[in-house]
């Protein structure tokens, strides 16, 4: 009744052409540039279930990355309105891309979890856009949503970064909870993020949970940049 109300008073508008009648329309939905077949996020190549493949692996690290599409409109402009608009009904939308995503790879992981973010810039935004799509991931998918990782310390925004720049300012920026290990020791864990570019980012997540036991980690998200 609540959300009936608030369309009444707010009607919904596309998040792509703005059009009244719905957050996405159909139009839009149909133009989102979505990923069909399994890649290699770093170079583009073929890879079975989104893996990294034997030329861009690291060790350690990251095993793999879902990703959902590209960094263009309309899904680009769904992003930005969920993270800076706060439209938290696209979460619905981004939500069932990610699942229909994650149902392209065999095998099933134990555990989902965000990328933390620094509490100050949480308090300033109001909320994680990362743990409000990996908590509605986890409800479809019926998996185990943790949340075992700190961001701690600040960090500037990785858009607009060099490569390098990224990598240094990231480094170490991430720690497990206190007494989180047995939550992820020896588990396939997914990390969730909205979008990447370089991936430095949820490369850092997984580095920090491999070296704290946990046996392979994913990285699901929306965008590739």
């Amino acid at each position: 009744m609540w959300e009936f109300l608030l369309d009444i008073l707010f009607p919904p508008r596309c998040s792509g052409c703005r059009q009244q009648g719905a957050w996405l329309c159909q139009d839009c939905w149909r133009e989102l540039a979505l990923v069909r077949t399994p890649l290699c996020y770093r170079c583009g190549r073929l890879s079975l279930d989104f893996r990294l493949c034997r030329h861009c692996r690291r060790s350690g690290g990251l095993s793999r990355l879902i990703f959902c599409g590209y960094w263009q409109d309309p899904l680009r402009r769904m992003i930005l309105n969920l993270k800076y608009r706060r439209w938290r009904v696209l979460a619905n939308y981004l939500v069932e891309l990610m699942v229909t995503s994650y149902g392209l790879v065999e095998g099933k992981a134990d555990i989902i979890m965000p990328v933390p973010l620094h509490w100050q810039r949480g308090w300033s935004r109001g909320f994680n856009q990362a743990e409000v799509l990996a908590l509605g991931v986890a409800r479809r998918l019926q998996m185990r949503f943790a949340n075992p990782l700190v961001r701690c310390r600040a960090t500037q925004p990785q858009f607009g970064l060099t490569k390098t720049s990224r990598l240094a300012n990231i480094e170490g920026a991430f720690a497990l909870r206190a007494g989180r290990r047995g939550i992820i020791n020896g588990k396939i864990i997914v990390v969730v993020d909205d979008v990447i570019a370089t991936g430095s980012t949820i490369e850092e997540c997984a580095r920090v949970l491999r070296r704290e036991g946990a046996k392979e980690v994913w990285g699901l998200v929306i965008a590739r940049a």
